[in-house]
């Protein structure tokens, strides 16, 4: 119960009243100074004002209901212990400063319906725990009902080594900086009283729930006066404050001088509480239809000089010159092919998907082949280019140069390189993340943070040379399936992350034999993309 002396802390003014009162009733029993003394500046953070029965996110999911899609970037809910949805499972966070300069041993906070006299636990639950048919929160849950409860024994919060605290833990400071106590503990117990009724039987009962927190350090913790205490509850899945249903309640805050008792012999400041009532969430409900935009051409609009460098876009789609036509060998010999030295060629495909599951890339096609049905052979297993060798392949390279075009990249026109520094939080070089296109992307950001793809891997290296100089092999390798021409291939694959301006660049090796039949060869690359809403 809140007692006459606990009603006098409340206020200074009322507090010199009564005590003169109560001294001349009881002259044996002194008026501490300390016993009058409010903490001030009182705030309770809740880290969720919802009910206590609602514990789901927007979809209705919760950690004892997870998604089923769960897995990866995927969470199990939105909607877990210590966040704004969940009720059931809540942290909390005090603050204060105190009027007495003081070494503290203890803490307490007391959860009451009504900000003095006698005290009853917040909650709407049916029955009375007087009379043992109160009802648990498990069963009142689906009846969108709750009890205020914190979690206690085993389950107790503990005193975390840091700030701030982690999930599970407490932890007190002072103007900022962490107790230098390291012995806090705490306990959780009901403290209601019996003969609490407020006239009406519907809403006089009794939780019997944890409604009672007390902090104790045999080392305590010096405070000065007006300093300011800050005492952090972090939930976790299994230690956590569960919500009153409905209504508004009150917490009372005392400090105390003993780590033992706690009573008003040992009270420093504090007979004061902090109000919060519960809310259920703003339940907000929208949609983002699918968007994608692929584009596959010759030629990268980011290596084009425009007039301004706000001409270009961020992610304008790649261009088609030419209706797409790309000519392969020699360009002083009719663009022919020849025996001593490889050629290649090269496209790009540019990809943006809001698709949460990613997207994966394929081609489809056949290998170069005449109208008569002489063919040049694929490269049907990973190799490198092999003049005097029939062989038609594919294969991924940098979209941008990194070291003079060797690499077989390109180079960012200046208008564009411009526009990056300009407003270089949109204009972007092009990457082909979050597709691993290239051996050895993954040992630099942002790329060392993706799974493995490996469907890119037998065409990452298409970077290096096609022959030696001298007519032998080069360093480049090179794959292609002309199966793919009824079922498409993969090139690329991400299945975790949105897709947000990919742009990857092709490069596509050319070679004979002495003995390849004569005549003009043709073949079509056509590029897929399925994202994965």
């Amino acid at each position: 119960m809140y007692t006459l002396k606990s009603i006098v802390r409340r206020g200074t003014m009322l507090g010199a009243a009564t005590a003169v009162f109560a001294a001349a009733l009881v002259p044996a029993v002194p008026a501490f100074a300390d016993a009058l003394n409010p903490l001030t500046d009182r705030s309770l953070l809740l880290s969720s004002s919802a009910p206590g029965f609602v514990d789901t996110d927007g979809s209705g999911y919760s950690t004892a209901a997870p998604n089923p899609a769960a897995g990866g970037n995927v969470p199990a809910t939105y909607a877990p212990a210590g966040s704004g949805p969940n009720g059931m499972k809540t942290g909390e966070t005090f603050t204060f400063k105190t009027s007495s300069t003081a070494t503290i041993k203890g803490f307490t906070f007391q959860y009451c319906t009504t900000a003095a006299g006698y005290c009853q636990s917040p909650g709407n639950n049916t029955g009375d725990q007087r009379t043992t048919d109160r009802e648990t929160n498990a069963a009142a849950k689906p009846n969108n009902r709750s009890d205020l409860d914190i979690t206690n024994g085993a389950n107790v919060f503990t005193q975390s080594t840091g700030l701030p605290p982690g999930a599970g833990e407490f932890q007190v400071s002072i103007n900022g900086v962490k107790t230098t106590a390291a012995d806090w503990t705490m306990t959780a117990v009901n403290k209601e009283d019996t003969a609490f009724n407020n006239g009406n039987s519907a809403t006089s009962r009794l939780s019997g729930k944890s409604n009672f927190i007390t902090l104790t350090s045999a080392t305590g913790q010096s405070i000065a006066q007006n300093a300011s205490v800050k005492i952090q509850f972090t939930a976790s899945e299994s230690h956590y404050i569960t919500n009153p249903g409905a209504g508004s309640f009150f917490v009372k805050i005392n400090t105390y001088n003993d780590d033992t008792t706690q009573d008003d012999s040992t009270l420093v400041d504090g007979g004061v509480t902090v109000a919060n009532v519960m809310t259920d969430s703003i339940h907000i409900t929208t949609k983002v239809l699918e968007t994608m935009a692929f584009s596959v051409g010759t030629q990268n609009p980011d290596t084009v000089v425009k007039a301004q460098w706000n001409d270009h876009g961020t992610c304008d789609s790649i261009t088609q010159l030419n209706n797409n036509r790309l000519n392969l060998g020699n360009p002083a010999a009719e663009n022919s092919l020849e025996t001593g030295r490889g050629w290649d060629v090269s496209s790009y495909w540019r990809l943006s998907s809001n698709s949460s599951g990613g997207a994966t890339v394929y081609y489809s096609g056949n290998t170069l082949a005449n109208t008569v049905g002489d063919k040049i052979a694929p490269m049907t297993t990973k190799g490198t280019s092999k003049p005097g060798t029939e062989q038609f392949g594919l294969g991924f390279v940098p979209a941008v140069t990194t070291n003079a075009g060797a690499d077989s990249g390109d180079t960012l026109s200046s208008s564009y390189a411009d526009a990056m520094t300009n407003e270089p939080t949109r204009y972007k070089s092009p990457t082909s993340y979050p597709f691993i296109t290239l051996t050895g992307q993954t040992s630099s950001a942002p790329f060392d943070t993706l799974a493995a793809q490996p469907v890119s891997a037998d065409y990452a290296d298409a970077r290096g040379t096609l022959d030696n100089g001298s007519g032998g092999a080069g360093t480049a390798q090179f794959k292609f399936l002309p199966t793919s021409i009824t079922v498409p291939e993969p090139i690329a694959q991400e299945n975790e992350r949105v897709i947000s301006c990919a742009t990857a660049k092709m490069r596509y090796v050319g070679n004979i034999g002495a003995d390849t039949p004569a005549g003009v060869y043709t073949t079509k690359i056509n590029y897929l993309a399925a994202p994965q809403y």
